[in-house]
């Protein structure tokens, strides 16, 4: 019997370490349970990264404005508007900074019209000399709209590359850089009147930012 307890004792450390595998395996295991959620959570949250934002709300907002326009104006096309309105924009820059307001007078309102006229006077008063050169047209676009029983008032947002500067009768430079573009901000507000044989578009606001 004495023989047999090396036997023995070999069978129950076997025992024990078959136990102590089927231990270790289940502690690897919850281990690699863990690691392979977090695997499944990192492939969600890239699947998650993949999935872009809703836009902003302004463009639903703009073409719910357009289409309240063209309820009011069947005529109505945004692209020609906004096509329109770059050219006006150019045409009232050039005449301001020449004095001359003509071409353009009729289709601006009146006591727009007028401060216009008196920073042209100021100017040329104190014998200055304007100087805006555009380079380009960089935002050209519709922000708001106002519809009444009598008018449309369209609010339109510029943004342009300038080079502006303000130069005295000497020639020197009062304000600005005839050397360095410039970003300016501009709103201008376009009215025009329902049911009018008059079918222009006149500016009636304008705001510098």
């Amino acid at each position: 019997m004495q023989n047999g307890i090396p036997y023995l004792d070999i069978l129950i450390f076997g025992v024990i370490a078959i136990f102590l595998i089927f231990r270790l395996k289940n502690i690897l295991g919850t281990k690699t349970d863990f690691e392979e959620n977090g695997l499944n959570e990192k492939r969600q949250t890239k699947q998650h990264s993949n999935v872009l934002p809703l836009k902003s709300n302004k463009n639903i907002s703009i073409n719910t404005e357009i289409d309240k326009i063209t309820k009011v104006d069947s005529n109505f096309d945004m692209v020609n508007f906004l096509n329109g309105s770059k050219t006006f924009f150019e045409m009232v820059l050039k005449g301001f900074v020449s004095g001359n307001l003509d071409r353009v007078k009729d289709y601006i309102k009146p006591s727009v019209l007028k401060s216009f006229k008196v920073a042209i006077d100021d100017r040329n008063k104190e014998d200055e000399t304007l100087i805006i050169d555009l380079i380009s047209i960089e935002k050209n676009k519709i922000v708001s709209s106002i519809i009444t029983k009598t008018s449309i008032k369209i609010n339109v947002i510029f943004e342009t590359l300038q080079i502006t500067a303000l130069m005295d009768k000497n020639d020197k430079i009062i304000d600005g850089d005839t050397d360095k573009e410039i970003l300016v901000k501009d709103e201008w507000v376009f009215e025009k009147k329902i049911n009018d044989q008059n079918n222009n578009w006149t500016l009636i606001e304008t705001k510098s930012f």
